[in-house]
Order: structure tokens, then C-alpha cells, then sequence
């Protein structure tokens, strides 16, 4: 496909990324020179070094692209720019949206301005943090096939009733309801055979019903009730969007923010939220907001490096949850160096959304199209859920007699509301939803995981 990426900050060079990797014709539009040359000498994309106008999107050439992706830093440029390029012939377009009374005005009105699809990024973030901490036994908490199924990435400590267990066993003893979809051991991720045995620092990905993961935590004795009692360092437009989801969760919630004016409007708006404006990395500021009985402390500041150190210390004050906001890719691998096992990174999580929405535009032409795409195992592995519909291949044959690709696994079947544990027997009929687990890359639809 040929698409148009307009700014080029960390989101915007983030997709450029994944969309070149997925073997699509980008074409960067950047005002900023640095910007601009950088992304020319590490990818093989086209660049317009300009402001996003009508000419500058022609040069681009939006009189035939299939997508545009408006990704500045301001709601009201990418609002226009998607009308702009509609107007010049571009197919769909995807506009970046941060401040929420935007965001809910620019969705209510999203078939009217002609988008394909509005992205948040820090309302993504909070998304993803609000769901990790309602299950702080996870580094990673997924739900598909609304809600009906979850898939939640977890390590395997020292003492865990897993260590030396083979994946055949862990079906006969802990598995009920519940699949291992995936491991990551010394930083690779694989899809495991019936001989693999488990052991301590292991990562692993479960897929079943909600209840049943919950059921499988409890049995491994790490299930923890959603933390109560959390602190946020960082006021910003993530920490609006969490602080609201969290008190509409029940959950106790502490802000610290330095800036006072943003601090007095934090208050205002949520008056049930003790609000300190101080120094977030003082440790007397975190020990005055409780930070020794806290049982979550979210890191949500500017700089990736004040975050994770903020985590870490949090982590030797006994706070049992930790999260960090990281934007940059090479700070993910530091902050792991500091214990941390969940950085959250915006550009990811949109990337996300946009493959989802990408894979789907391809496929318009089948009825089996990727519906939901999610990213995990240090983004080694994707789990996708397809609609399985009339016609395909892949119908009403138990699995044993697919011709599977070797790097994909049927991870659950969604059918009349239960989710189901496949096995060798297991078939898939018209209307399903199939969550397909795999290390490969480009799935577009439910027929791509038989063998070419």
C-alpha cells in the first residue's frame, strides 16, 4: 500500500517503521530537517521535508496514496490535513488526537470528517495500564473477542509450582480452561512443544476465559486481588486519563505533580484524588504520598530515565507493582536492566491499532480479516482474532488435519460467547472467532495460517 505519514515524532517515526517492515511504500511528510534525515538514513522510505499542505501533500502524492496518517502534535493540523488529503483523493485517513475534549468531539463526529480511524495515544496508555493494574500479577493484560477471552503475559519467579514443569504436565495439572501460547527464555520468544520444560525467569503468555486465568494464578498461589492503593508521578494527559479510569474503578489514587497550575486543575477535576504539588523524585515527596503502604506506583514523567529510577526506587521501598512510562526503544532494554518487567511505550501500542487497521484495509476483499491485533513478548509474537466465515479453507476439519504453519498456534476458539481450548480434534465453524497465536509477521487473514 502506499501511505503518507505526516510528522515524524516518535509516533509518527515509530509507524514508518513497523509499516516499511510490513513491506509498504511510506512517504514521510516533516517540516523538521534533523527529523527528516535521520528517518532517510535508517529506512527506505521517501521524504518531503515541508509543512503539511496542499502542496506538500501532492508532492507526497496524495492524489493516489490509500492512506494517510496524520500523526503532529496538534489536533486541530492532523484534523485538517485528513480533510485536506481526503479532498485530494487519498482513500483513508487515520488522525492522531491527543486532548480529550478533541478526542470525544472528533469520534462522535468521525464518519462526518471522513476518517477511518482516530488514535490516542495517551488514552491508549492508560488503557493499558488500568488493565495491568487491576491484575498486577501480569506484565501484560489483553482481552479479545469482547472480553470473553484474555491473554496475560507473566514471569516465572524462583518457587513457582511451574519451575521444571513440561508443558504436557502443566495441561494435566494447572491447565484447565487455560493454553500456553508462547515462552520467552534468554530474550526469544518461541511457540513450545509438548516437551518443553519450564523454568524460573521464563516468560509466558496464557490465553483462556477471564475466569479460568484467574482460576490458573490462584492454583500458582501469584494471583493478586486489583491494587487499591496507587500513586502517579506525572499529571500529564496519560495520568488524567488513568486517574480517571482508576477512580472509576474503586481504586485509591495519589498524584504528584510538580507544576502547580496543572496540579490545582488536577484537584478540581478529581477532588476524591489526593494531589501533592512537589518534586516526584524527592523521597520524602513519595514518602509523604504514602509510598511505603502503596501497594502500585506508576511512573509517568517526561524522561525515560527519571521514570525507571523512580520504579526502581519504588520496587526497594517494597511496592509490589511498578510501571513506567518509556518512549524511547533502547531505555525498554535498561529499565529490564532495573528489575522492571512492565515499560509502557505509546508508539507501540498505537502501532498496534494502525497494523490492525492496515491488515484490515488490505484484506477488504476477504470476509476473514484481521478484527483485533496485539503485539506481545517484547513484540516477538502477534496474536490476532479473525471472524471465521463461510467459504474458507479452514472450516469444519479438526486441526490435526490442517496444514498449520509451524510458527503458528490456534490459541483459543470464541464460539456462541464461551472460549474454547482447542485441541487435535477441535474444529472451526463459521462464525467463530479464532485467536491465532504466531511469531511470524504480515497475517492478514484467518487462511494465513495454513501453509502457503
Amino acid at each position: 500500500m502506499n501511505i503518507i505519514i505526516v510528522g515524524a515524532g516518535k509516533i509518527g517515526s515509530a509507524l514508518a517503521k513497523y509499516l516499511t517492515q510490513e513491506g509498504h511504500s511510506i512517504t514521510v511528510v516533516e517540516r523538521n530537517a534533523e527529523r527528516v534525515s535521520l528517518l532517510s538514513t535508517s529506512l527506505d522510505i521517501m521524504t518531503v521535508c515541508a509543512n503539511a499542505d496542499i502542496d506538500s501533500l501532492k508532492l507526497a502524492g496524495a492524489e493516489t496514496a490509500d492512506l494517510l496518517i496524520a500523526a503532529t502534535n496538534s489536533d486541530e493540523s492532523n484534523i485538517l490535513c485528513c480533510l485536506v488529503a481526503r479532498k485530494l483523493g487519498v482513500k483513508n485517513t487515520v488522525a492522531r488526537v491527543r486532548e480529550e475534549t478533541h478526542f470525544r468531539e472528533v469520534i462522535y463526529l468521525e464518519k462526518e470528517l471522513g476518517l477511518s480511524l482516530v488514535i490516542n495515544p495517551e488514552l491508549a496508555c492508560a488503557n493499558e495500564i488500568s488493565r495491568v493494574l487491576r491484575f498486577p500479577s501480569a506484565t501484560k493484560v489483553d482481552t479479545f473477542a469482547g472480553d470473553r477471552a484474555e491473554i496475560v503475559e507473566f514471569k516465572i519467579r524462583e518457587g513457582n509450582p511451574l519451575c521444571d514443569t513440561s508443558i504436557s504436565d502443566y495441561h494435566r495439572k494447572f491447565g484447565d480452561g487455560t493454553l500456553v501460547a508462547a515462552v520467552v527464555r534468554d530474550g526469544r520468544a518461541s511457540i513450545p512443544t509438548g516437551s518443553f520444560t519450564f523454568k524460573a525467569g521464563d516468560g509466558v503468555l496464557v490465553v483462556g476465559a477471564p475466569r479460568k486465568v484467574s482460576y490458573l494464578f490462584k492454583k500458582l498461589a501469584i494471583f493478586k486481588k486489583s491494587s487499591r492503593d496507587v500513586i502517579i508521578v506525572g499529571g500529564g494527559r496519560i495520568g488524567l486519563y488513568l486517574t480517571r479510569e482508576l477512580i472509576s474503578a474503586g481504586i485509591n489514587v495519589t498524584l504528584v505533580e510538580s507544576d502547580r497550575k496543572l496540579a490545582e486543575e488536577i484537584k478540581d477535576t478529581f477532588p476524591s484524588v489526593e494531589v501533592l504539588c512537589d518534586d516526584g523524585t524527592s523521597p520524602a515527596v513519595l514518602e509523604d504520598a504514602g509510598i511505603e503502604s502503596a501497594d502500585a506506583f506508576v511512573a509517568l514523567t517526561g524522561m525515560d530515565e527519571v521514570n525507571t529510577i523512580l520504579c526502581s526506587y519504588a520496587q526497594s521501598c517494597g511496592v509490589e507493582k511498578v510501571i513506567a512510562k518509556v518512549s524511547e526503544a533502547h531505555f525498554v532494554d535498561m529499565a529490564s536492566s532495573f528489575g522492571l518487567d512492565m515499560p509502557i511505550q505509546p508508539q507501540t501500542i498505537i502501532a498496534e491499532q494502525v497494523l490492525q487497521h492496515v491488515r484490515g484495509m488490505e484484506n477488504s476483499a476477504y470476509e476473514s480479516g484481521v478484527e483485533l491485533l496485539r503485539r506481545v513478548m517484547d513484540e516477538q509474537l502477534e496474536v490476532l482474532e479473525f471472524v471465521a466465515k463461510k467459504g474458507s479453507p479452514c472450516l469444519e476439519k479438526p486441526l490435526s488435519e490442517l496444514a498449520l504453519r509451524d510458527d503458528t498456534l490456534i490459541a483459543a476458539i470464541i464460539r456462541k460467547g464461551a472460549c474454547i481450548i482447542p485441541n487435535g480434534s477441535s474444529e472451526i465453524y463459521a462464525g467463530d472467532r479464532v485467536l491465532a497465536a504466531t511469531t511470524r509477521t504480515g497475517m492478514t487473514c484467518l487462511e494465513d495460517i495454513l501453509r502457503g
